[in-house]
């Protein structure tokens, strides 16, 4: 039965009850909404408002409705409103009423408040474990294609040669920085609990909110019980964190689909990660890459939508704070579910070498070395830089790649390019050369890998 009481005609009664419930969404939310009422109870029983023998029938009542939702079978109604209601009504058929004492002192504003900001520093520490995951296998993606010389690109064009394998873990530093970024919304998410702050005003009773903030991981009590119950910025952290490790997801999904494209063909899916068609039985596709690109944009969205909900809100509690909810832990499970198919996904990504080789020679991607090469020689850079142009021009007129041209023809141009250099020109050699912090040869690769393995954040 519902909480409220209401004077409307049956009809009109139930689509005010259908308008608004929140018990679907609540149930995601169990684990701590049942941890918060364990520790509410305790410190009712410390303040003698609840016996021992009481709260042991509470705890123990408390203890079978985790089991049962857990194992997908607890009793939900709908005509209870949300999750903190259903338990009132479970514990008051299991302990013959006592579910009637546990509500003393407290609102269910603060109460959803404090079981929110636990959901969201356990969310994000999960996310944390999973990204950590992927980071793992694209290390060892990486490990197994040091060797791996592809063309690296700005503008979707041939720059200059990169290791894969340094390309790869370009997305793999985005990502360490969106473990950073979650690692901060778990804790401020513990920062100050808002179970206290009772409907806006605070509590009557002396309870030990101290303790029971200890209890569940808080820091500190809140501050001021007006802001406690009707902020969320909690939820709001993890989306925009949300929000922009999609982006990151995103782009590795962009450069997947673009590499495993059949123009380009440098990876290969695996069969076990990709799709078929319903017509063409030669197609093998990207759908896990393109609808994570898919869904972070609707990441992005839902953090801008909760942004947008927020802003209009009176200080204090509103029933609109309940449809944050909603787009929270959608984005929640979808984040989880993408990050624990996106591991194995790329873990299983097969690096076509001889095809990798063979992109090397489109886009004159020796062209800067060869204007690094003058500038060595003291030609001023933007000199050097028109020098090779004009070569440029020229290996494009005979369908040659610059490094292709004879000697004769480069000297028309320039005298500062030698056989000598000529002959250790090289895409390895090139690759080599930047072997400075953050660059592209082997050791520095090698050096990015092992950062990327260790522990912290």
């Amino acid at each position: 039965m519902s909480v409220l009481t209401t004077k409307f005609q049956p009809l009109k009664s139930n689509l005010l009850a259908s308008f608004t419930n929140g018990v679907r969404p609540d149930q995601k939310l169990y684990v701590q909404e049942i941890k918060v009422q364990q520790a509410w109870a305790n410190g009712l029983c410390e303040l003698g408002i609840l016996n021992s023998k009481e709260l042991t029938l509470i705890q123990d009542a408390l203890k079978q409705a985790c089991l049962l939702m857990e194992a997908d079978k607890f009793d939900w109604r709908e005509e209870d409103e949300d999750i903190h209601m259903n338990l009132e009504r479970f514990v008051n058929e299991r302990t013959q009423g006592l579910g009637k004492k546990m509500h003393a002192g407290r609102s269910r504003n603060d109460l959803i408040a404090t079981t929110l900001k636990l959901h969201v520093s356990d969310s994000a520490s999960e996310i944390m474990a999973l990204i950590s995951n992927l980071i793992h296998a694209m290390t060892e993606l990486a490990e197994k294609n040091l060797d791996v010389i592809i063309p690296g690109m700005t503008h979707l064009q041939n720059g200059q040669p990169v290791r894969f394998s340094h390309a790869l873990l370009g997305h793999a530093w985005a990502f360490k920085r969106d473990l950073k970024k979650f690692e901060v919304v778990s804790a401020n998410a513990l920062s100050t609990m808002p179970l206290g702050s009772a409907a806006l005003s605070g509590t009557t009773l002396a309870i030990n909110l101290k303790q029971i903030a200890t209890t569940l991981g808080f820091k500190a009590t809140a501050f001021n019980s007006y802001d406690a119950v009707g902020e969320r910025d909690s939820v709001i952290d993890f989306l925009q964190a949300a929000a922009h490790f999609g982006t990151h997801l995103s782009r590795l999904a962009e450069d997947i689909i673009y590499w495993s494209s059949a123009p380009v063909g440098l990876v290969e899916l695996s069969p076990n990660w990709s799709t078929g068609s319903s017509i063409m039985p030669n197609k093998r596709n990207p759908d896990i890459a393109e609808l994570a690109r898919a869904k972070a944009s609707l990441w992005i969205g839902d953090a801008s939508g909760v942004l947008t909900l927020m802003k209009g809100l009176a200080t204090s509690y509103a029933s609109d704070l309940h449809e944050s909810k909603i787009p929270y832990l959608r984005v929640v499970q979808d984040v989880k579910l993408a990050l624990t198919i996106f591991a194995p996904f790329v873990a299983e990504l097969s690096v076509k070498k001889a095809r990798a080789q063979a992109l090397l020679n489109q886009g004159h991607i020796l062209a800067t070395e060869m204007a690094n090469h003058l500038t060595d020689q003291g030609v001023p850079f933007r000199e050097a830089y028109g020098m090779v142009a004009g070569l440029v021009e020229l290996a494009e007129s005979k369908s040659l790649q610059v490094h292709e041209l004879p000697l004769r023809d480069i000297q028309t141009l320039t005298q500062g390019i030698k056989a000598d250099f000529l002959s250790t020109l090289s895409f390895e050699s090139t690759v080599e050369k930047r072997k400075y912090a953050g660059g592209t040869a082997l050791a520095e690769v090698k050096q990015q890998i092992a950062h990327l393995k260790s522990p912290t954040i």
